[in-house]
């Protein structure tokens, strides 16, 4: 569980760089979310407390004023600590220019830990963002500012390292990392953990070994779950049909796709796809009412 204020926004002006969404959370002892795939890049920073950052075949600890980079379509997983949970602040944003100014602060898929001692001004920078949650054209230019001011931010006082890294790659989770990425690249083609399998040359039992020691997970369960949380993405970001969302993560078949989704959702794609919207919609209500009192 978490205590968290969230701002997510649809419509948008700006097209190569722009905010998505901006959020704060209070974690609970051990609380997590994933293995999942974002559709835009989001960067988490550390208010107080511990967690850890599982990626490629990763593992990176994180406490206060460190942050980490959530790039899009890459499987990632987060979890706060057992005696010392996290608080953090998250912003996402996409656009294509998004990539080349990460670039040129140092983040990167090389690089995705950072550094950064100015907590209180990104905090009270987040919090300026959560409370100009109105839908109109001098709203979105001021959210605009504060995106480009974040950037500043991360620029002041940052420094990007490999030092948070806690195990370094071995031959076994290079195979999983593979795995990841083929997955990654078919997983829109119907393909089975035999295919997987064939494609790193292994059996599957062995497979199956790597895939539970490595990410604790069984490869056709971690396959199973990178397409429904895709679809997840999909219906709550896009207006596409379910029919072309069932396609798009690789089910040909949507009344299948609809029996998945509801036996891992517990609710059919467009009950979700509403249940979210409805959501959101009566967070940023409540939330506008709360962010007066800061």
């Amino acid at each position: 569980m978490e205590e968290s204020f969230v701002l997510q926004l649809s419509n948008r002006k700006f097209k190569d760089f722009y905010l998505c969404f901006c959020g704060h959370s209070k974690c609970d002892k051990l609380h997590s979310f994933g293995p999942a795939v974002r559709a835009s890049y989001i960067i988490h920073y550390v208010l107080s407390g511990k967690g850890y950052y599982y990626v490629n075949g990763k593992k990176y600890t994180l406490v206060k004023n460190h942050g980490f980079l959530i790039e899009p379509n890459i499987t990632t997983f987060y979890q706060s600590d057992a005696n010392d949970p996290w608080t953090y602040v998250w912003i996402g944003f996409s656009g294509p220019m998004a990539h080349e100014y990460l670039y040129e602060i140092g983040l990167n898929n090389n690089d995705l830990i950072f550094k950064n001692d100015n907590s209180d001004e990104i905090k009270d920078l987040i919090f300026k963002m959560l409370k100009h949650n109105e839908a109109n054209l001098k709203e979105e230019f001021y959210l605009q500012g504060l995106l480009y001011q974040f950037f500043s931010l991360l620029i002041m006082n940052s420094s990007i390292s490999n030092q948070c890294i806690i195990n370094e790659i071995t031959t076994k989770n290079i195979y999983v990392r593979k795995a990841i990425k083929f997955v990654k690249n078919n997983y829109s083609k119907g393909i089975m953990v035999n295919d997987i399998a064939k494609h790193l040359c292994v059996s599957r039992s062995y497979l199956y070994i790597l895939f539970n020691n490595t990410l604790g997970i069984s490869p056709k369960d971690y396959l199973s779950n990178f397409k429904i949380t895709k679809a997840s993405e999909l219906l709550k970001l896009t207006d596409y049909s379910i029919e072309e969302i069932a396609n798009s993560c690789g089910y040909k078949n949507p009344e299948v796709f609809s029996a998945i989704f509801k036996t891992k959702f517990e609710l059919t794609p467009t009950k979700y796809r509403a249940a979210h919207r409805k959501e959101i919609k009566e967070r940023l209500e409540m939330e506008s009412g709360a962010l007066n009192f800061l």
